[in-house]
C-alpha cells in the first residue's frame, strides 16, 4: 500500500526538532505519518532491534533482535502493570525520522507510559508519568520474553520446574525442598546494576537509570527477573507495596531502559539527552546538588547520606568524611545519615535549587556496644546471625537453611542465633548469658529489629521478671510479608527492657525472648520480627 500523508509536520521542540502527531494506525518513513489499516506503531533502530507498540492499548506487542522474536507467546513485550485494554496512543518523530517518542495514556488511572528509541542505538528508553494514587497499589513496567531463548537468568528466581507452592502464588519449591521466587532476584537500589536474561546470542537487560521517584530509600530491593518456564519476566518496579516504607511518589518516574544485546550485560550510562524529548523530564542542568561532610562513630561500617522528599529520593556514599549527591530535583528534602543500613543521628531539612550545590553537614554514631554482652552489630541488617547469609535467595522453609529451633542459645555466638523469631516456629527462644556479678540497679537490654510482620515484636522474661506491654509497643504496620520474600528491609526499631537486679543471679541466667502480636498465622507466615542486634548493659 502506498502511504498517503495526512498531516504536515509542525515544530514541537526548540532547536528545530520536528514532531508529528501519530494517528491510530501508523507507519513511519522519514518522519511522515499516514493513515493505515495496521493498528501498530513500528520502529527499527537499525541495530537489529525492532519493536511494535499497539496503538489501541499502548502495549509493546513485539520485540525482535536480529530478526528473532523475543516476546513470549501470548504475552506482551512490555507494558505498565499488567497492561491496559485501551489507551490514547500518540507518536512523534524527530531528526528526520531517526528518533521516535511513543506516548500511551490511560487517563482513568492517570498514567502515561513513554517509549523512546533512535537509530543506531540498541536501547528502548522509557519513562512513566503517574498522576494519581493507583489501585492496585503498585507501579511497574514488565517485559515477558521467551524462556526457551533467554536461558540464563538468576537461578534463585527461576520457578520453572518447581513442584509445589510454598506460600501465596509467588514462592515455590522443588521436589528436593529447595525454593525459588521472583523475589529472590532483587538488588539494593544503591548498588543496582542492569539486570535481565540472556542466551542463544540474545540478551535483554533492564537499565534502571534514574530511581529518584522510586520509594523505599537506598537499601530497598524489589522483584527484577523471574523465569517461570512460560516466560522470562523482567520488571522495573517504581512502587510495589512489598515491605514499602514510603508512599508512592506522584510524577515522572524514570528514565529507565530496555537494552538488547548479544548476551553481554550493558553498562549504566547517562540518559540526560532524553530531557529534550520526554515531557516533564528535567535535564541535569535544571537540577541541583548537595555536598558536605559526615562524621561520627560507625564501627567500621560504610556510611551513606540519603535525601527523601515529595520530589524524589537521592543518596551519596561517604568517602573520607565527605559526600556528593548530584542531579537532584529542586525541592525540600529530609537528609538522613546511615551507618550500614541504620539511620544514625538527627535528620536535617535541606532545600535544593536548580543549578546550585547546597552544603550540608551530617553527624551521627551507631549505638554503643553492649558491655555485658552483644550479639550482632547495630547496622540495620541481620548480618552475622544464623541464616542471614541465605535469606535473600531462599525461603525460610528451604532445606538448605539451618534449623530455626534449638533448645537454647549462647550470648557469645551470634552465628548460631537465628536472624528472626516467628511466633509459630521458634518462639520463645532461650538465650543464656553469664554475669560475674549482678549490677545493683539491674540491667538494660536493647533488642534492635530491622523489620516486623503482622505486628510481631519482642517481649522478654528473665527469672521472676516479665516485660510489661509498654516495653513492646506495636510496630508500624507495613501490611506486607518480609523475610519470606527475601528481605529484612523495613523500619528499624529498638526495644529497651529494664530488668531488675532481683530477677538476676551471679553465673548463668536465661533470657527468654517471645514474639507477641495481636495477630496469628501459621509457620513462617506467623507474626515475626528480624534481629539487628542485642545488647546488655548495667542499668
Amino acid at each position: 500500500m502506498t502511504p498517503t500523508p495526512t498531516r504536515k509536520r509542525r515544530k514541537a521542540l526548540a532547536g528545530g526538532l520536528a514532531s508529528v502527531a501519530v494517528l491510530a494506525g501508523i507507519g513511519l518513513l522519514g518522519g511522515q505519518p499516514w493513515a493505515s489499516a495496521a493498528s501498530n506503531i513500528t520502529f527499527d533502530t537499525g541495530t537489529g532491534v525492532t519493536f511494535v507498540v499497539n496503538s489501541t492499548n499502548g502495549n509493546m506487542t513485539s520485540l525482535t533482535h536480529n530478526g528473532t522474536e523475543l516476546t513470549a507467546s501470548g504475552q506482551a513485550a512490555g507494558q505498565f502493570e499488567s497492561g491496559w485494554s485501551s489507551a490514547t496512543v500518540t507518536g512523534q518523530t524527530f531528526n528526520s525520522g531517526s528518533s521516535i517518542l511513543v506516548s500511551a495514556t490511560n487517563s482513568s488511572i492517570g498514567v502515561t507510559q513513554y517509549y523512546f528509541a533512535r537509530k543506531n542505538d540498541n536501547t528502548i528508553y522509557m519513562a512513566t508519568n503517574i498522576t494519581k494514587a493507583l489501585n492496585p497499589g503498585e507501579a511497574r513496567f514488565i517485559t515477558r520474553l521467551k524462556s526457551s531463548l533467554l536461558t540464563t537468568s538468576p537461578v534463585a528466581a527461576r520457578t520453572a520446574g518447581t513442584s509445589s507452592t510454598v506460600e501465596g502464588s509467588d514462592v515455590f519449591a522443588f521436589a528436593d525442598g529447595q525454593t525459588a521466587s521472583k523475589f529472590f532476584s532483587s538488588q539494593r537500589l544503591i548498588t543496582q546494576q542492569p539486570f535481565g536474561a540472556s542466551g542463544n546470542g540474545h540478551g535483554a537487560y533492564l537499565i534502571p537509570g534514574n530511581n529518584d521517584m522510586t520509594s523505599g530509600g537506598p537499601f530497598f530491593r524489589d522483584i527484577e527477573v523471574n523465569d517461570t518456564g512460560t516466560a522470562v519476566n523482567i520488571t522495573h518496579y517504581m512502587f510495589s507495596g512489598h515491605q514499602q516504607t514510603e508512599a508512592l511518589r506522584l510524577g515522572l518516574h524514570g528514565p529507565y531502559a530496555l537494552a538488547l544485546t548479544d548476551g553481554t550485560s550493558p553498562t549504566l550510562h547517562s540518559m540526560d539527552f532524553l530531557s529534550s524529548y520526554i515531557p516533564g523530564l528535567l535535564s541535569n542542568a535544571q537540577r541541583g546538588g548537595v555536598s558536605g561532610t559526615a562524621s561520627g562513630s560507625w564501627n567500621g561500617l560504610s556510611a551513606t547520606v540519603g535525601l527523601a522528599g515529595a520530589n524524589g529520593q537521592y543518596w551519596g556514599q561517604v568517602k573520607s568524611g565527605q559526600f556528593v549527591i548530584g542531579h537532584v530535583k529542586p525541592g525540600t528534602y529530609t537528609a538522613t545519615l546511615y551507618a550500614g543500613e541504620l539511620a544514625v543521628g538527627a535528620t536535617k531539612s535541606i532545600t535544593v535549587t536548580a543549578g546550585a550545590t547546597t552544603s550540608l553537614a551530617m553527624t551521627g554514631s551507631v549505638p554503643a556496644a553492649g558491655t555485658l554482652f552483644q550479639l550482632g552489630k547495630f547496622d540495620g541488617t541481620p548480618a552475622g546471625f544464623l541464616n542471614a547469609d541465605k535469606i535473600e535467595t531462599q525461603h525460610p522453609s528451604d532445606t538448605r537453611m539451618s534449623s530455626w529451633t534449638a533448645s537454647s542459645y549462647s550470648a557469645t555466638d551470634a552465628a548460631k542465633f537465628p536472624m528472626a523469631e516467628f511466633k509459630s516456629v521458634n518462639s520463645p527462644m532461650a538465650l543464656n548469658f553469664s554475669l560475674s556479678s549482678v549490677p545493683s540497679n539491674g540491667v538494660k537490654l536493647r533488642i534492635g529489629t530491622t523489620s516486623s510482620f503482622a505486628g510481631g515484636r519482642p517481649a522478654v522474661t528473665v527469672g521472676s521478671y516479665s516485660s510489661p506491654s509498654s516495653a513492646s509497643p506495636a510496630p508500624t504496620n507495613l501490611d506486607s510479608r518480609n523475610i519470606t520474600r527475601g528481605t529484612w528491609r523495613g523500619i528499624n526499631t529498638t526495644y529497651t527492657f529494664t530488668i531488675p537486679a532481683s530477677a538476676l543471679k551471679t553465673g548463668t541466667n536465661t533470657l527468654s525472648i517471645s514474639t507477641i502480636s495481636g495477630s496469628s498465622g501459621t509457620t513462617f507466615l506467623s507474626p515475626n520480627f528480624i534481629f539487628d542486634a542485642l545488647a546488655l548493659d548495667p542499668a
